[in-house]
């Protein structure tokens, strides 16, 4: 899924979910100016949906990727892509010619090169929570494999939000970009908290420097299903480039696009040279493409030998979690409890409102927080259990914190208790 040095080109999604064909959707509104409405949006950049192509299972590509061969043994030719596609950026790709070197969809990713060649590169993640934003965001997240020193095409087993599934996260394993057109293999729905390992590995024995084809497999282990491109085409590339981990995105409008847990860890990252020792002590450094991006939301990470983590958005925190003004009596004078709220995060916070969906007996009575939060810093908000309008009993309500971090809202219970001897009470 990379454009350019990174970018790839396209599939068509043709899940099957229900027993109802689901199509990866049109470029839509978030697109370029540049790019025609009836194109694709894919991890590659937007394609005319003739040149996107799915790979069921059991059918491999032979003769380069030139010929499609069925699970029958019948053989089909498949011709080179006739139409340009165009990068996450509106940039035009000519048919059969390589993107320029531009930014792209990549955020950020963790990668290492060898002057020879890798024979596997595996990680393992957790299928993160899902976006609290909803604008028709694509996110991906995947390790893989490319030729830093010509870079035609990429193979990586992704996880994908809004991609094969419609606001829902789904696996599947790529090969792009054979002949202008990128492969899929058959889509898998997975669910937050499902476990993924991803692997692709050389079917040739050790020492074989460019091997032709590969093995990419997308497992979800913990519903025991997974994904292949079988003996898919290497297009003669000498995979030198390796990703521990990568994040591709689309039509991220605000922050909370990105799924609520602010980060992704790719962790049991094992990577193998060309005679598949292991590498013990991978130099995996953090690549970055986000400068100048709107907008921007922590992005960044860190990097161990077996493991790297990704920072795609801040989270906000409160504190106390709750608040209970405990019992009170008709008479008694309004109650005031103080919240701290706390950007997380290394950039600046957007506050939309701070509990705007308060009824009485709670209200804000005041807050230090304005309209943002810097980095780091923090406010507090002072919440009232007004007595003199309290009604008998026990009342509850949660006060909702609305802002542009990934966790949003933010939302603190509260609980106030009223007795009113002689009905005193409104």
């Amino acid at each position: 899924m990379r454009i350019t040095s990174r970018i790839f080109c396209s599939i068509l999604f043709l899940a099957t979910s229900l027993g109802m064909a689901l199509a990866q959707a049109p470029a839509g509104f978030g697109r370029p100016a540049s790019v025609p409405a009836n194109y694709l949006i894919t991890p590659s950049g937007y394609f005319h949906p003739s040149c996107v192509r799915h790979l069921a299972k059991g059918e491999i590509l032979l003769a380069e990727g030139r010929v499609l061969q069925r699970v029958d043994g019948t053989l089909e030719n498949i011709p080179a892509c006739e139409y340009p596609h165009f990068t996450a950026r509106g940039e035009i790709v000519a048919p059969g010619t390589h993107p320029p070197t531009i930014g792209h969809s990549w955020i950020e990713d963790s990668n290492v090169t060898t002057s020879s060649s890798y024979g596997e590169v595996t990680a393992t993640w957790a299928v993160p929570p899902a976006p609290t934003g909803n604008n028709s965001q694509t996110v991906y997240l995947f390790p893989g494999l490319e030729d830093i020193n010509d870079v035609v095409s990429i193979i990586q087993p992704v996880l994908g939000w809004n991609a094969d599934y419609k606001n829902a996260w789904g696996i599947a394993s790529w090969n792009c970009c054979v002949s202008g057109t990128t492969w899929e293999s058959s889509p898998v729905s997975v669910s937050s908290s499902d476990t993924i390992v991803g692997t692709v590995r050389s079917t040739c024995s050790p020492g074989v420097l460019s091997c032709a084809t590969w093995n990419i497999t997308t497992n979800d282990v913990t519903k025991g299903k997974s994904t292949t491109l079988s003996n898919s085409p290497s297009e003669g590339q000498t995979f030198n480039w390796a990703f521990a981990g990568a994040l591709e995105v689309y039509n991220i409008v605000n922050c909370n696009d990105y799924p609520a847990n602010g980060s992704i860890n790719f962790y049991a990252v094992a990577l193998y040279d060309y005679n598949f020792n292991q590498i013990s002590s991978p130099a995996w450094s953090i690549g970055s493409y986000y400068s100048g991006l709107t907008p921007q939301c922590s992005y960044g990470g860190t990097v161990a030998p077996t493991s790297a983590t990704l920072n795609y958005g801040f989270t906000a925190s409160v504190s106390p979690g709750s608040i209970n003004f405990g019992q009170h009596f008709y008479g008694d004078p309004p109650v005031f409890r103080t919240v701290t709220l706390t950007n997380n995060g290394s950039s600046t916070m957007t506050i939309t409102s701070i509990g705007a969906n308060l009824a009485e007996p709670f209200l804000v009575s005041s807050q230090t927080c304005g309209s943002t939060l810097g980095a780091k810093a923090n406010c507090t908000i002072t919440v009232e259990f007004d007595t003199t309008n309290a009604p008998n009993g026990t009342s509850s309500q949660t006060m909702n914190i609305v802002d542009s971090a990934v966790n949003s809202p933010q939302g603190v219970p509260l609980t106030g208790r009223m007795s009113c001897p002689g009905g005193q009470c409104p």
